[in-house]
């Protein structure tokens, strides 16, 4: 039986003693050699840089190369496309393709774009694989002139895990107790009224 321990001792000691030699590889790594660390959770990409995500009604197309912008980038499940614009435009998320393809416009007169009613509208990134953004503001056509472009998320941390304690009182002050039972004061509360 010590036998037994030891050896799992000693293969506990391994694993971490290369672990340690691979984190310290990683550390002094030069820039072109391909590291395994995780990119940042939550990153926030303003859409078309300092361009914003206009059109241009005098140029008749967008105000910048949205997909040019878009190509240049890694995106990654939990991060943020900031669209800096105004109330005439709108932006439109979506991962079918062919609604895509056809700038959201079905002939029937209705878009379904957002309309942004402040200068920003902000987009997190929650569904892996190809997303694409559009505007189908002028029955579509502003998203025929370039106001367009498609991203591809990839996993990367994925989203945080809610923490068991989510649903908890941050602290007993702003709990009741009830038979012995921390509860939060609106549950406490609700349950007064129904009586």
């Amino acid at each position: 039986m010590h036998a037994l321990i030891n050896l799992v001792v000693a293969s506990i000691a391994v694993a971490l003693l290369l672990d340690a030699v691979s984190a310290a590889g990683n550390a002094t790594a030069s820039p072109g050699r391909n590291t395994t660390a995780l990119p940042p959770f939550g990153a926030n990409h303003t859409v078309g840089d300092s361009a914003g995500w206009f059109f241009d009604g005098k140029a008749n197309a967008s105000a910048a190369n949205y997909s040019v912008w878009a190509a240049n980038r890694t995106f990654y499940l939990g991060d943020y496309l900031t669209f800096k614009t105004r109330t005439d435009n709108t932006v439109v998320h979506t991962t079918n393709a062919t609604v895509y393809k056809l700038c959201g416009y079905d002939g029937d007169g209705v878009g379904g774009g957002w309309k942004p009613e402040e200068a920003f509208l902000t987009v997190m990134l929650a569904a892996e694989g190809v997303n694409y953004f559009f505007s189908d503001a002028g029955e579509g056509e502003h998203c025929r002139r370039g106001m367009r472009f498609d991203i591809t998320v990839a996993h990367g941390r994925g989203f945080p895990q809610v923490p068991p304690s989510y649903y908890e009182p941050l602290s007993r002050a702003t709990a009741g107790r009830c038979l012995g039972v921390v509860v939060p004061v609106w549950v406490f509360v609700a349950v007064l009224l129904m009586l």
